[in-house]
């Protein structure tokens, strides 16, 4: 029950609030010349402030009650009419002003509204504040070389109006990090929209881009507002672009050239204000070749272009990364689970993940459902796919996984060297657990002297 705290000195008028209002709300009467000290001391969801019932004045009550719980709705009330008081109250942050004499059914609807509004601006306050820790640049999983490179990057981009070509394998990110650089921009304020071009059929995409009007094809009983248009001000993220028809680019390319464009079916021109940032797994020159993707749309998304790597060539960011979609799938399950053992982490840095963080975040899912114990253990993950192997045999030709064996092999040794060969200082280097190295030390058979004459 919503706790509310009424300052009315009239007996009368307490007894008439009271009896509109006890019944759902908690009520608590006090004079005004007790405001400071019970709102200092006591929490309230709502506060019904006469104007006469501060002794120094209820507007100068007015403005400390915003200043020190700016949460809190104030519905001010008076015998008064004059509508040089109720603007002076609205402007000075009351939520509402009511005119005595009211009747119980007018001052609980005004009641009602003013708690349901503090309930609606908490939550968008609460939504904005995880969207701000959700695309912060700062919250990047970003620990090898490239992927730092990367940030920095974006973090430039973020400040143009300049279109973006993210490239990559799918699940590495690129819908993540559109977002991030939106809500690090100046159009962080507007709307961020996101249309997955390979999810929908192209009969569908070009109304679902830029609308349209009723009548415009058999079923299009009312009208419907198209992306380009809810993201005006803001940032349209075109997921798998390459998988629009050459008919759609085209389109899309007049967009983005004259910035205006008419739902289907209609002739109005509606200009729209959008920055894109256009993404694939898909390589648009090697289409441009066979005819599948228009060369002059390339260069007007391709503006500022970046590179997502996939996950085999920033092993560094695979612990940190398992790690936080660790917390993420503990609680979306409701479970409590410290981390992974030495052989899970093991088992997470050797795996090819050829879908990536997605890939990862539903062997962690997965492994989160199965464990019945405190932490995740190497038998709850899948096994690693295609793991590089220990050695190509002799005269065989080199392939991927060999590459990647040979690659991190000649990691493992630049950092070890870096570090004089202390184990546990090139461990903490490379961002994986004394144990993980130690194994990858075994995997890959290297050796150093001063660690034969230890032995001996």
């Amino acid at each position: 029950m919503s706790s509310l705290v009424i300052f009315e000195k009239d007996p009368a008028w307490q007894q008439i609030l009271s009896a509109a209002l006890s019944t759902d709300y908690e009520l608590h009467f006090h004079d005004g010349s007790e405001a400071r000290e019970v709102l200092a001391t006591t929490h309230f969801q709502g506060i019904v402030l006469d104007v006469l019932s501060a002794p120094d004045g209820a507007f100068k009550l007015l403005d400390w009650i915003v200043s020190i719980v700016p949460d809190t709705p104030v519905i001010m009330t008076s015998l008064s009419e004059n509508a040089e008081v109720v603007v002076k109250a609205i402007k000075g942050g009351a939520f509402d002003f009511v005119v005595k004499p009211y009747d119980p059914a007018r001052i609980y609807h005004v009641v009602q509204k003013a708690l349901e509004d503090r309930c609606n601006r908490n939550e968008i306050n609460y939504l904005r504040h995880e969207q701000d820790v959700i695309y912060n640049f700062d919250r990047v999983v970003a620990e090898s070389d490239n992927m730092k490179a990367i940030v920095q990057t974006l973090r430039r981009f973020a400040q143009t109006d300049a279109a973006i070509l993210m490239t990559g394998e799918t699940g590495t990110g690129k819908s993540f990090l559109s977002g991030t650089v939106h809500f690090n921009s100046h159009r962080k304020a507007r709307p961020f929209v996101k249309v997955n071009c390979a999810n929908i059929p192209e009969t569908l995409l070009e109304s679902e881009l830029f609308g349209h009007e009723r009548g415009a094809f058999t079923g299009a009983d009312k009208q419907r507002v198209g992306r380009f248009e809810q993201a005006h001000g803001g940032t349209l993220f075109l997921d798998e672009v390459g998988e629009m028809s050459l008919t759609l680019q085209a389109k899309l390319l007049r967009v983005l050239e004259e910035k205006a464009f008419e739902r289907l079916g209609g002739n109005r021109t509606i200009r729209s204000n959008v920055r894109i940032i256009a993404a694939t797994n898909r390589d648009l020159k090697r289409m441009i070749a066979a005819g599948d993707f228009r060369e002059d749309l390339y260069y007007r998304i391709h503006v500022l272009s970046v590179r997502l790597p996939p996950l085999r060539e920033r092993r560094l960011c695979i612990e940190p990364l398992a790690r936080f979609l660790l917390l993420k799938a503990c609680r979306s399950v409701g479970k409590h689970i410290e981390g992974f053992s030495p052989a899970a982490i093991t088992v997470l840095q050797t795996g090819a993940w050829r879908g990536n963080i997605r890939q990862l975040a539903n062997a962690i899912e997965r492994a989160v459902i199965l464990t019945d114990r405190g932490r995740i253990d190497a038998e709850c993950l899948p096994p690693p796919d295609s793991a590089p192997p220990e050695a190509a045999p002799a005269g065989a030709p080199p392939t991927e996984a060999s590459s990647l064996a040979l690659q991190e092999r000649q990691t493992l040794i630049k950092a070890l060297d870096e570090c004089l060969w202390i184990q546990k200082d090139a461990a903490k280097s490379l961002g994986i657990s004394p144990r993980a190295l130690n194994y990858k030390i075994k995997k890959y058979a290297i050796t150093h002297p001063r660690w034969r004459k230890h032995r001996g």
